[in-house]
């Protein structure tokens, strides 16, 4: 997991990010949902949080 720049995130965005996946869950799922549509495939607690996903 990166910020949008690449680099790595701090604690403080790693826990914002996981409360922020409460408020993706809270709403239907349909903050999950919207990976599938966004152009980085972020969901919403990633695109609240500024971080992206990687694969290695």
């Amino acid at each position: 997991m990166t910020d949008l720049n690449g680099g790595r995130i701090g604690f403080g965005r790693a826990t914002g990010r996981y409360f922020a996946t409460i408020i993706s869950g809270m709403i239907f799922y349909i903050g999950y949902i919207m990976a599938g549509f966004t152009s980085k495939k972020q969901a919403l607690h990633d695109m609240i949080a500024g971080t992206v996903v990687v694969k290695k």
